[in-house]
């Protein structure tokens, strides 16, 4: 009997030490689908391994939509305690780029910054359309400069700001590209230089001089006799135009008075005077429901883009 019962404590035991190893194992694998997409609550930031602090979201929250202002791009931050069942963290980081649309749909210009806590590794996706401003080698670049010493130190708000700072100042180049691609050039300002005419031109340019012709007496010529003045007033036309008017604004005040009283009667007398039926336009409904947003601030998603599988990424 006791034999019986120290196998059944060991079964027990193995059985509680695995499930304690196995089951939060288990519980940090999470899949794109479950990725909280931070648009709909109006920010960048998924912090899904805790290691970000309240302010520093808020800072993140704030300069990634200050640069979403100024030109459109689209930065998202997300932290995740496990990549798997992905095969690597770069998958993981292309198939939830991919999933959300980060970047403006037709301008690709969005970036993911993903932190893989439990692998110790961070993968920067760049959209398509900014490959030029980040290539892969820069993307590594700020890995390697910015964001994985500060996590070898445990500083995880630290690297994370610094990091996103640094693709911040890469992105904002689009809008100083654009600038200057709408700026005129200046034409060249040439020296004023005299231009001395020539002995022709000054020929050409003389006035001949008229021959002087002895005085004669001018005859004044006879003053004309005045014309009578003919006038087009005429009385009936402006009696016309006062009856008019005076017969319009009698008619627009009668118009007025009628209306009132017959909605006065239309409350007592309602089989006699039915109310009026009243036509309501629906434009502000049809103005507002087709109105543009510019911005993806509105809420729900990201602007659409794609990822061309391109970035970087570095361990700690």
């Amino acid at each position: 009997m006791q034999l019986q019962s120290s196998k059944k404590q060991i079964i027990f035991s193995s059985l509680l030490c695995f499930s304690v190893i196995a089951f939060p194992v288990a519980s940090q694998a999470i899949t794109v689908q479950e990725v909280p997409n931070p648009r709909q609550n109006h920010t960048w930031v998924t912090d899904k391994a805790n290691i970000l602090s309240d302010n520093t979201e808020t800072q993140l929250n704030q300069i990634i939509s200050e640069l979403e202002v100024k030109n459109g791009s689209e930065i998202a931050v997300v932290t995740v305690p496990d990549t798997k069942p992905s095969a690597t963290p770069k998958a993981f980081a292309t198939e939830l780029f991919n999933y959300w649309g980060i970047g403006k749909k037709g301008k690709n210009n969005g970036v993911l910054l993903l932190i893989s806590s439990g692998e110790r590794r961070v993968q920067i996706e760049t959209g398509s359309g900014i490959q030029d401003i980040l290539p892969d080698a820069k993307a590594v670049t700020i890995i390697q400069t910015e964001i994985t010493p500060k996590f070898k130190q445990q500083d995880f708000d630290g690297g994370t700001l610094a990091g996103t700072k640094a693709l911040v100042n890469v992105l904002q180049t689009l809008t100083a590209n654009v600038q200057s691609q709408n700026t005129l050039p200046l034409a060249p300002i040439v020296p004023n230089q005299a231009v001395k005419p020539s002995a022709k031109t000054q020929s050409q340019n003389t006035l001949a001089v008229a021959p002087t012709v002895p005085n004669q007496a001018v005859k004044p010529s006879p003053i004309p006799a005045q014309s009578p003045v003919v006038t087009d007033d005429n009385p009936l036309f402006g009696l016309l135009i006062f009856f008019l008017i005076l017969a319009f604004v009698v008619g627009l005040i009668g118009w007025i008075i009628w209306s009132i009283i017959y909605s006065i009667l239309s409350v007592f007398y309602p089989e006699r005077f039915p109310p009026r039926p009243r036509s309501y336009s629906n434009s502000s409904s049809s103005d507002c429901s087709s109105s543009d947003y510019s911005s993806s601030d509105s809420g729900g998603s990201f602007g659409g883009g794609d990822s061309g599988g391109d970035g970087g990424g570095g361990d700690w």
